[in-house]
């Protein structure tokens, strides 16, 4: 992760009213601290509160941990983060984690979010920036074979159409967060690479590596990083046999090229549950797992997120 470690951002509970009126004026504060209050929807959450993140400064593809500490008997907590809401994990009294991501092409610069909180009949609100840092991506440059670097139109209309069905699913709205803390990695022999990789194959530019790949003898055990359910289990085009695995609060986890995999769509697994092994299948130069993360509709770099605990 970058950045020195968690920021948490307080609001004590003396003085409330105070608080109250310089919130309700929008103050302007500077970039990179917490805004008491947002222009839109819900009432300010009065204090006190608290929120943490692993990392108020991320670098592009960076998943990025929230914490909300609130008062005992907050029901729900969701978080609303470059137009969708996603419900907020409870791990204890009053207190609420989720995983969102900054996507590995997002623009450097602020972002603003807000935790929407409810409890006690009453809702509200609690508006915030993240400033978003870049990061340096290596070029990877590939010669492959006509035959996997170039595609009839059969084929490119069957990726296109496999690519907007998995890309409804990533996209549904997020259900309750089923995963726990710690994470746990696919293989047993994690060394991951490639992320973010701008990669030019046989001299053109292609879209940039939105996983990592992790080379390891076929028939390799793959397992679930956390609970969740089976969002898609099927043969791709270019991912082969491939499985996507639904943790709700829209974190998924993405396994590609397996040699075989051994659940169904819709079939709820448990951290830590192989669901396949390592294989070539789809376009892939050898055997290796192809493993992406999406958190909040992000695609950020999986080697970041099992270093992610609450505090």
């Amino acid at each position: 992760m970058t950045g020195p470690g968690p920021f948490p951002r307080r609001m004590p509970a003396p003085a409330f009213l105070a608080a109250a009126l310089l919130a309700a004026a929008l103050i302007p504060t500077p970039s990179g601290f917490a805004r008491a209050a947002d222009p839109e929807g819900d009432a300010i959450c009065p204090p006190p509160w608290e929120i943490r993140y692993s990392d108020r400064s991320p670098a592009q593809g960076e998943p990025v941990l929230v914490e909300f500490l609130g008062e005992p008997g907050t029901d729900n907590v969701a978080i609303a983060w470059k137009g969708r809401t996603f419900p907020l994990k409870a791990v204890g009294e009053g207190w609420f984690a989720g995983v969102i991501g900054v996507d590995l092409m997002d623009p450097p610069g602020d972002v603003t979010l807000a935790l929407l909180v409810s409890g006690q009949a009453s809702a509200c609100r609690v508006g915030d920036v993240l400033t978003v840092g870049k990061r340096r991506f290596r070029v990877q440059r590939l010669s492959l074979p006509p035959e996997m670097a170039e595609f009839d139109p059969p084929a490119v209309a069957r990726i296109q159409q496999e690519a907007s069905r998995l890309n409804e699913r990533l996209s549904a709205a997020a259900g309750p967060p089923a995963w726990d803390f710690p994470l746990v990695p696919p293989v047993a022999d994690f060394r991951p690479g490639g992320f973010g990789a701008r990669r030019i194959i046989n001299g053109e530019p292609r879209s940039p590596h939105a996983g990592v790949d992790i080379s390891l003898p076929e028939g390799t055990p793959v397992v679930s990083i956390a609970d969740g359910a089976v969002a898609f289990a099927g043969v791709q085009f270019l991912g082969g046999n491939s499985v996507v695995v639904d943790h709700g609060g829209g974190l998924f986890s993405i396994y590609y090229h397996l040699k075989e995999f051994s659940v169904a769509e819709g079939q709820r697994v448990s951290r830590g549950e192989r669901i396949g092994a390592v294989g070539a299948s789809g376009r892939a130069a050898g055997p290796h797992l192809h493993f992406g993360v999406r958190a909040a509709g992000a695609r950020v770099d999986p080697a970041l997120l099992f270093g992610l605990a609450p505090h």
